[in-house]
């Protein structure tokens, strides 16, 4: 399947192609047929032209040109950027220059007309600040000075503009500096102020101070702290001696130290008196007596200040915890107001550091904005310098590369007119060829044999019928219609079916052809297509073989005498002359009817197959026409030509109209050949000498 798929794929694209070459072949062969005629157009375009131009260049102000170069090398910078050059060619050609130009000259009316024609402002090419001034006009004195003056007019516009547009641009730079400095003197006034609030010149430094004073009181504290803990240690523990003290007995220590040394001292004079003296000794007494007036005057004492608890041990060291106790709380209070007083400065510097807080961002933000206001006042001051030198620069940003020393003149015909003048004459000689060809090939006919050359692709040229008017005598034309009908017959030796189709609007054309079978004797038979309303006119004395009706050489057949071409019976007779007669025999007629002449049904297509295969039984040669010739459209022809082995076409010249030609080519494909038949040929010589397609 996909095998057939593709064959008749490649059968399509091959008879596209051919229908292609075909065209390509008739535009070939139609500009050859109208060559002198697209060379005059040609021609006559060209003299149009050049005729044209001369008047053109007669009445024309344009015979003499000068021009001006220019360098644009203005001084940038980065606040006015200078012009492009676009903008400045775009000054040079505004409209004022135009009318300063025509002050200065004193231009007439019809050169004030012209006046922008004749100037022109373009920029040099491949180049980006170079442009050339040029200037047309019908006198070299006046192309010189048009030039000059239209040279320094624009050169004093573009300074005008350029200073202008940097004047303007200053302006509103001072402007902005004076707001500037406007607004640097409020933030310098909003910055005295906050020193006056906060009482703070520098509050930076002094935050900076205060963060080292926190940080030496934070030192401090850390080491009052430990000595503070370490005195309030040795004072507990020396007021824990202390308390364990009565206070009366710390209050009289003295007294109480005299006591006991008093007591000791009247102990000791009292034991050595028992020891040595008896009861009743003086000294004994005595030593006793003073003993317990010590005794009493010590119990006395204690009595007196209150002095319910005591022992001797209690004045052993006492001194030194008395002394421990007041040094170490002497030192707790030293320590205790070193506190407070640390406290209270870094009370005082938490203040103000807070203080400080409040005002630094404050601060800071003004002294931002006002180094802002700094730097902005000195890149404007830059910034004005700078515009100030590119103002002075401007008379020199435009320069004169050279002054105009001569003047050329313009040629009547140069290379770019020339050249307009040759492609208008392409252009004309074109369109005039393009619709030629395209009216002679949709609307043109078959033109003879130069023409059938084109399309020997498609058929074969087997002969000539010459026109009846052609200058023959009898000779040459029974010389021409034999070795025409020799060379067809040459053709159709393997060919059994034949449709002839008749494309010259004649039917006479097939019955001059016909007449050289019968004269050749060839074993041949011709079915000819009829209605079936008309059998019983046409077939009434017939002979009914199968699905046909059947006339041989022995009689006349067709009753042509009711039909259009009664007067050439005189061509019909050949058919019926001869040796042979009867069915099988000779020359004979088979007549087929059908429905719709213009389509076979497919009943009657498998009669026509049968038909064909009984004659082919009794007939070398079967031939398929009809009275009347074929219109190329109906749908018979295309039944016909696939029935048959070939077809043979009438071709007219000048009769047969192209696109009827070419329906029927479209048929041509390899199991089918096409010969033709070409009818009303009057070329004499070519068809004497045998110069056609075989």
């Amino acid at each position: 399947m996909e095998s057939l798929d593709n064959e008749l794929n490649v059968q399509a694209e091959t008879r596209q192609m051919q229908k292609l070459q075909m065209y390509q072949k008739l535009v070939l062969f139609t500009v050859l047929k109208f060559k002198w005629s697209i060379i005059a157009v040609f021609l006559i375009t060209l003299v149009a032209g050049v005729v044209f131009r001369y008047i053109q260049f007669k009445h024309a102000h344009h015979k003499y040109e000068g021009n001006v170069t220019l360098f644009y090398t203005p001084r940038a910078s980065e606040e006015v950027k200078p012009l492009s050059i676009n903008h400045v060619l775009g000054v040079f050609s505004r409209q004022q220059i135009f009318h300063q130009l025509i002050e200065e000259m004193h231009l007439s009316n019809s050169q004030k007309r012209i006046l922008k024609q004749c100037i022109e402002v373009k920029l040099v090419k491949d180049q980006n600040n170079i442009f050339i001034i040029t200037g047309i006009g019908d006198s070299e004195e006046y192309v010189k000075q048009l030039v000059s003056t239209f040279v320094t007019i624009g050169i004093r516009n573009y300074e005008e503009y350029r200073t202008a547009e940097l004047n303007s641009f200053l302006n509103s730079r001072e402007r902005r500096l004076r707001e500037l400095q406007e607004y640097q003197k409020s933030l310098i006034e909003r910055l005295h102020g906050l020193h006056r609030k906060y009482g703070i010149v520098h509050p930076r430094e002094e935050m900076n101070n205060v963060k080292k004073i926190q940080g030496e009181q934070n030192v401090a504290m850390a080491e009052l702290n430990v000595k503070l803990a370490d005195a309030r240690h040795r004072f507990a523990v020396a007021e824990k001696e202390y308390n364990a003290r009565p206070a009366n007995v710390i209050k009289h220590r003295g007294k109480l130290r005299e006591f006991i040394n008093d007591l000791r001292k009247a102990s000791r004079e009292y034991e050595k008196a028992k020891l040595m003296f008896a009861e009743r000794n003086p000294r004994f007494v005595e030593a006793k007596t003073a003993y317990e007036v010590m005794v009493k005057e010590f119990e006395s004492f204690k009595t007196k200040n209150n002095i319910t608890r005591f022992d001797e041990n209690m004045l052993l060291g006492i001194d030194g915890v008395i002394n421990r106790y007041q040094e170490s709380e002497v030192i707790l209070n030293q320590l205790e107001l070193s506190m407070k007083s640390l406290l209270a400065e870094t009370a005082i510097a938490k203040e103000k550091e807070k203080k400080l807080q409040h005002m630094l961002p404050e601060h800071d933000s003004v002294e931002q904005l006002i180094d802002t206001a700094n730097k902005n006042i000195t890149l404007l001051v830059e910034e004005l310098t700078r515009v100030r030198s590119n103002i002075a620069h401007v008379p020199n940003d435009i320069t004169i590369n050279e002054r105009i020393t001569g003047v050329k003149s313009f040629p009547m015909f140069p290379v770019k007119i020339f050249a307009l003048i040759f492609i208008a004459g392409i252009f004309v000689s074109g369109i005039y060829t393009t619709f030629v060809i395209t009216f002679d090939i949709v609307n043109g006919k078959f033109s003879g044999i130069e023409e059938a050359v084109f399309h020997k692709d498609f058929f074969n040229t087997v002969g000539v019928i010459p026109h009846e008017k052609a200058n023959f005598s009898t000779e040459q034309r029974k010389i021409v219609n034999n070795e025409m009908f020799y060379r067809f017959i040459l053709r159709l030796k393997n060919t059994r079916t034949l449709f002839s189709c008749s494309l010259d609007g004649s039917f006479l054309s097939s019955v001059l052809f016909d007449e050289q079978f019968s004269k050749a004797k060839r074993n041949t038979v011709l079915v000819r297509l009829i209605p079936e309303h008309d059998v019983e006119k046409i077939c009434g004395n017939m002979q009914k073989i199968g699905d046909f009706y059947y006339s041989d050489n022995g009689n006349i057949g067709v009753n042509y005498a009711e039909k259009d071409i009664q007067h050439d019976l005189d061509y019909l007779q050949g058919f019926s002359t001869g040796d042979g007669k009867g069915y099988g025999y000779g020359y004979g007629f088979a007549f087929f009817p059908v429905r719709n002449i213009s389509g076979l049904e497919p009943d009657e297509v498998s009669m026509l197959h049968g038909i064909i295969h009984e004659l082919k039984k009794h007939y070398q040669l079967i031939r398929i026409s009809r009275e009347k010739p074929f219109d190329a459209s109906c749908f018979i022809v295309r039944q016909l030509h696939d029935i048959c082995d070939a077809t043979l076409l009438y071709i007219g010249k000048n009769k047969t109209p192209r696109k009827v030609l070419r329906r029927v080519l479209k048929l041509h494909d390899e199991d089918h050949n096409i010969y033709a038949i070409l009818t009303g040929i009057t070329d004499v010589e070519k068809i004497i000498s045998g110069d056609y397609i075989v």
